[in-house]
């Protein structure tokens, strides 16, 4: 039997709906039918039916979701409190924060062993927090985020935004690559710098995904945080954008891990303080040296 098409179908007779179910699946609807389908028919059996706008459960669907609403409401729950509060700190976060700040941070522990980092993008790491799949989310974002009231957030910092390519951004740059989380920054860059706005965007899912479009494609350019500034190769071309973007820790208030997680939030803070001062007198130098040849040129 599978399972998978027996935890859609508890969904759905659970809100006697196929939307509801797929939003609470985080799903297509389509999928949800899809499922719903391939379970009646290999049993060859009716589950649901439509009833005017909606659905309705058979006699047998409602049979077989008093079956199997305690396994998902009573089992299931307890299985996943104990995966959870496992000793396993896991941590969902964006390139810059799980490849090179966190990192740096447990290079000497000696309980690493204890946590498990994952880089991914911003929307999927507050997507795994909200599903309970990771205990702490590092995102950046352009606005802190409104969630619900069982998840804190606390920012880490604020950095300026800068542009980076391997080509001269203003002779030869073509396009820009533009990760997910900062499309806010774009849709402010486009409005108020000409240098931006005639330029086509493709849109990637991560930092690292934009990084590494830019490095194949040197008439592209993408933006970064400059605090990260000192960890990049030298040959890139930075420019700064004026827009600010900001880094922020996300738990549930409930977290077994609660204690750690606050721990390590500070650590962060107190790391990226010295990137702060390393990056921005790189930024300087290379405004100045910008503005120079520029002036040169001129």
């Amino acid at each position: 039997m599978n399972t998978h098409q027996l935890e859609i179908f508890y969904h759905v007779a659970k809100f006697q709906s196929i939307s509801k179910a797929a939003e609470a699946l985080y799903i297509s609807q389509p999928a949800v039918s899809s499922q719903i389908k391939k379970l009646e028919s290999a049993y060859g059996v009716h589950l649901i039916e439509k009833n005017g706008q909606g659905i309705q459960l058979t006699a047998l669907g409602i049979q077989l979701y008093e079956i199997i609403r305690s396994f998902f409401e009573n089992a299931i729950v307890s299985a996943e409190s104990l995966l959870k509060n496992s000793s396993v700190l896991r941590i969902s976060g964006n390139f810059l924060m799980t490849n090179i700040v966190i990192p740096q941070i447990f290079e000497h522990e000696t309980n690493q062993a204890n946590i498990i980092i994952k880089s991914t993008s911003s929307f999927n790491a507050l997507t795994e927090l909200k599903n309970g799949y990771c205990d702490l989310a590092l995102i950046s974002a352009s606005s802190q985020p409104v969630l619900s009231a069982d998840i804190s957030v606390k920012k880490i910092f604020d950095d300026e935004i800068i542009s980076v390519s391997k080509n001269p951004l203003e002779r030869e740059v073509t396009s820009l690559i533009v990760s997910k989380s900062k499309i806010d920054v774009y849709k402010i860059l486009v409005k108020n710098n000409p240098l931006f706005s005639h330029l086509p965007y493709t849109a990637v899912e991560s930092t690292q995904d934009a990084l590494s479009n830019i490095n194949i494609n040197k008439n592209s350019a993408t933006f970064i945080s400059a605090r990260f500034l000192k960890y990049f190769e030298k040959d890139y071309n930075y420019r700064y954008t004026g827009v600010k973007n900001g880094f922020y820790a996300l738990y549930k208030s409930n977290n077994f891990h609660t204690d750690e997680i606050l721990k390590l939030i500070e650590m962060i803070k107190s790391s990226t303080k010295e990137i702060k001062k390393q990056s921005t007198t790189e930024l300087i130098v290379f405004i100045i040296r910008y503005n120079v040849s520029k002036s040169s040129k001129d």
